[in-house]
Parts: structure tokens; sequence; C-alpha cells
């Protein structure tokens, strides 16, 4: 019997964690996978998903990709950013214009989705299968959909990361090991690291014995999905505050996948990893100290229950989530997905005797939408080197007259 082959086209840590999740059930399934690497500063193999990869492919170019489409693949699966699914699309269609017969692609939200922002499900209306996790965000797509006459199978898939195994895991009564997720780019104004800083301090003279894993974005000097908008003195700061607490604090660059059934407590002000815990059913707070706002990215949290302040994480008072919020945003069941990819092979298979796949015609379009598609040519390490450039270009621009403390302010973590 010939083996059922799939390709998976990637970039950055958490999409790349979602397609590790992904990649799981391919291999479950008995698929041969080739994963084709769009950052090739980044060494999977030295990552997690290595186990579940077949074979690995790194380009930096569009030519490189056309020339990966020419082998006989039945899925190909996207996890990239915005813009890049039109360049990929592009390409897609240029090589399979006069096929005989295509792969069905599937795409997909590797973290949280926003009802507010269309924009990230109408790049992917190109797709023949569209996964989501969110209820919300699954019945407005629907609708947008539905409005627009664009036919991409949406199909709510729930959470996807490789914790397949693992998430009837039993709540740990004791806590011994707490982590504070990061998210580069928000919430990074001196004063306001200065006072998570000062909390964390805190934390750990309340809780001498307990160790404290500051959870940074991505591998240590590999570009990930913040990278542009991360400041040059943002992990500079943890660093330091790790320094000055003492040794039972310190800083991971590890995968979450990896690290995260180990973890007691999980905080954070925004992040997917929020979820991910629930998932493992690991206790949860969500930082309400700054507010809440698009800006923060925590909208999502807040019919969740799990918005607290600091002041109750040093007391052990965690919240227990709201079981509805729970049901929009937790779903996390690889039969769902082993549905869908199951399906979607048997459509690929189908076009031997009901003819091609039509290609899919999605809601951006070059005349309509034309700044879209301006850069449709720039390759992939273009784009890879660029988020670094940018970062220092902002960075020294924006930060190029130091901060003052106010006199009311503490210099504890003073960052200059």
């Amino acid at each position: 019997m010939k083996q059922r082959k799939a390709l998976i086209i990637s970039d950055f840590d958490s999409r790349i964690a979602w397609c590790n999740g992904f990649a799981s059930r391919l291999k479950f399934l008995d698929f041969n996978i080739t994963f084709v690497a769009l950052n090739s500063e980044d060494d999977l193999s030295q990552r997690v998903i290595s186990d579940n990869i077949d074979t690995f492919k790194y380009v930096e170019s569009f030519n490189d990709l056309d020339k990966v489409f020419t082998e006989e693949y039945g899925l190909i699966v996207l996890m990239v950013g915005g813009g890049m699914y039109l360049k990929i699309y592009d390409v897609f269609k240029k090589c399979y214009q006069g096929a005989i017969y295509r792969p069905v692609i599937i795409s997909g939200f590797n973290g949280i989705e926003d009802i507010a922002d269309p924009q990230g499900i109408l790049v992917r209306s190109m797709s023949d299968y569209i996964c989501i996790n969110s209820l919300s965000f699954f019945e407005y797509a629907q609708d947008l959909f539905n409005k627009y006459l664009l036919d991409a199978q949406l199909v709510r898939t729930g959470f996807i990361r490789d914790y397949w195994n693992k998430y009837t895991l039993d709540k740990p009564d004791s806590i011994r090991k707490v982590m504070l997720v990061l998210q580069p780019g928000i919430l990074d104004h001196p004063k306001q690291l200065n006072y998570l800083g000062d909390k964390i301090r805190q934390y750990h003279e309340r809780h001498p014995d307990r160790e404290i894993i500051i959870k940074a974005r991505g591998r240590k000097d590999i570009p990930h999905v913040n990278s542009a908008v991360e400041k040059d003195f943002y992990m500079d700061f943890w660093h330091k505050v790790a320094s000055k607490i003492g040794s039972r604090v310190t800083v991971c660059y590890e995968e979450t996948e990896t690290i995260l059934d180990e973890m007691d407590v999980v905080i954070s002000f925004t992040s997917a990893v929020l979820i991910e815990a629930l998932v493992l059913n690991k206790k949860v707070a969500a930082l309400s100290d700054y507010g809440i706002s698009k800006s923060i990215g925590n909208l999502f949290l807040i019919d969740s229950d799990l918005l607290i302040p600091f002041e109750e994480v040093l007391q052990d008072n965690f919240p227990k989530v709201n079981s509805k919020w729970k049901d929009v945003w937790c779903l996390f069941e690889p039969n769902l997905l082993d549905t869908l990819i199951i399906d979607s092979y048997r459509l690929y298979e189908m076009q031997s005797t009901k003819g091609k796949l039509p290609l899919k015609v999605g809601f951006y379009d070059e005349k309509t939408h034309p700044y879209l598609f301006l850069f449709k040519n720039e390759d992939p390490k273009d784009v890879v080197s660029s988020i670094s450039a940018f970062k220092k270009f902002k960075n020294k621009i924006k930060w190029l007259k130091k901060y003052k403390e106010s006199n009311n302010g503490s210099d504890y973590w003073r960052l200059f």
C-alpha cells in the first residue's frame, strides 16, 4: 500500500508548536511527514517536533518552495504569518495550475483568535480546511464566510498542541514550580516591567521554597513571532531580576511542551500558554493588575474568571476557571483532528475518480487589495532577516532618550 504523505510549512515558535501537535496526529495515522522551515536560523532537529517529522527541509527562496511542491503530497499543512499565506498560495497556484490533481490545503490558528480582526481568517480563505479553536470565533468566521461566499471548510478542531497523551493529568495539590510566561511587545514600558519584577521579588520572599521560572518567548537568539516588537533591553531586564533575587528564580528558553507538565502554577497577563496549562489541568492565573484591553491582548479572558491581581497569587488564591468559557476556548480532543485528517486525505484521493479539485478563490486578490501582494516575491530569508533589522531600528529611535524614574518610582530594577 502506498504510504500517505503530508507536507507541513511553518516558521516561528508557537506556530511550530501547533504544527507539532498536528504532526503527532499525522504520525499516529501513519503519514510520512516532511517539514519545510521558512526560518533557516532555527535548527528544528533540536526541537521536540523532530520526534514527529521524517524529513526536514529549509527554504530560503520561493524557488526552493516551488521545487518542494513538485513532490507528491496528499496534504499540505500551512502555519505561517498572515502575508506569508498569500505568498505561498501564489506559488501553490502556479505549481498546480496545470496539474492532474493537487494536494488538499489545511491551515489554522496557533494561538488566540480575535473576532475583532478578520484579517487572520481572510488570508487563510484559499485553504480547503481551516482549523479553529474558539467556538465564538468559529461562529464569527462562519458568518463572515457566508457573507462573502467563501467556500473554505471551517472545522472546529479545538486547541492543537502535542499534549494528546498528557491532558488527563491530575492537578497537583502542592506548589513547587511556578512559571511566569512573558509576552514581548506587551507591557514592556520600564515602569510596567519594574512593577512586575517587584511582584516576582515579593513572591519569592513569601514562598522561598518554590522555584520561579520566567519563560521567555521562543528560543535564545532565534527569531520568534514577536521578535519585531521585542525591545533590546527586555530580556536583559528579566535576567537582571533573576540574578538579583537568587538561584531559585531562572529565565528559561526551553520549549513550552518540554517543561509545562512539570509546572504547578502558570501565570501571565496574556498568552496561549494559559490555555495549554488549563488543558494540562494546572493552576492558572491571568494577571489583572494592568487592566483589560485589546493592547494587552487579554480581552478573551474577560469571562474566564481567571483574571486576578498578583496579590491573590501571592496568597495562593487561585481561581476556578468558568466552565462555559472553558468549553469555548479549551476544547482538546484528538479525535476531531484525526477525523479532519482522514476526511482531507479522502478528498485528495477522490480526485482519481472525480477529477481535480478546483483551486480555491480566496477573499483577497491583487486587483482589490494590491498592497498585500506588493511583496509576494520577497523570499522567506528576507522576511526573517528584516525582523531583526526592523527591531534594532525601532528600538534605537524609540529608546534613544533614556527612561528616567519619576520621583515616586522605585529604582530597584532600574533599567538604565
